[in-house]
């Protein structure tokens, strides 16, 4: 599982930029994109989101969802939903369709469902070969994992610009970031406004699948904000599943909001 401790600055949930060093959790994947109607029904919650293609922003039909023993199927226009009960701890896993050129296995954040209607938002997956075309630029070996970095800007924060993570632990873990159109980037020192939101703005890898990891943010005009955060339906408590990214083509994914 995936942990951020927080150190010197008081640090919220969605990536935010810090106008000192400082640390906080993973967040959630996704955040208002969809659209779905709010079951009402006592002890439950509608768990729902859109999966869109990492390079066209296309969305994404058959895809497979599983949170739990709940299991659907992305529709046309790539949006799914399940329905778990209130309180719950989510954790949806996207795996790939036979048709075409194969998409990863994308490993989501954990969530508690907070209310009857969350919503993860737009899901950006990659496919199989832009997956392996990143690997080849991080030089990844197939047991390492690789958790994707979605970031966000909030309140009076308005860019992303300059800012940078570093991980503080384990030791010898990597961060790469990407550039303006959205694919990492040996030559890229600092995060950029990616072209559209809710693409990964960077990614951590040379890790161990299952290790935690902690990283610092720092960034000219903005913070983070501390976790545990409750956002669309969600409390988020910084923790993602990693795993190898061979066999599988499995990836994770990690939300920080700056504000």
């Amino acid at each position: 599982m995936h942990t951020v401790a927080s150190t010197s600055a008081t640090c919220l949930i969605l990536l935010a930029a810090c106008s000192s060093s400082s640390s906080g959790t993973g967040g959630a994947q996704g955040g208002g994109g969809s659209t779905g109607p709010t079951v009402n029904e006592h002890g439950t919650v509608y768990d729902y989101g859109t999966l869109l293609y990492t390079g066209t922003l296309a969305a994404v039909g058959g895809l497979t969802v599983t949170d739990g023993n709940q299991t659907t199927t992305t529709a046309a226009d790539g949006t799914w939903s399940l329905t778990l009960p209130l309180g719950a701890t989510l954790a949806p896993v996207v795996t790939g369709t036979s048709k075409g050129d194969p998409y990863s296995y994308l490993i989501l954040p954990t969530a508690t469902a907070a209310s009857t209607d969350l919503d993860w938002g737009n899901i950006i997956t990659p496919d199989v070969s832009t997956f392996m075309l990143e690997r080849l630029t991080l030089s990844s070996t197939d047991t390492d994992a690789i958790v994707h970095i979605v970031a966000v800007t909030s309140g009076a924060c308005t860019s992303l610009a300059g800012g940078t993570l570093t991980v503080t632990s384990p030791p010898g873990a990597k961060v790469n970031y990407f550039d303006k159109t959205g694919y990492p980037a040996a030559a890229q020192t600092s995060m950029v406004d990616p072209p559209v939101p809710q693409r990964p703005v960077a990614d951590i890898y040379n890790l161990a699948p299952g290790t935690q990891f902690t990283f610092t943010v720092t960034h000219p005009t903005c913070h983070l904000a501390p976790y545990p955060v409750t956002i669309n339906g969600g409390t988020f408590n910084g923790q993602v599943t990693t795993k190898a990214a061979e066999p599988g083509d499995n990836n994770s994914a990690v939300n920080l909001i700056l504000e």
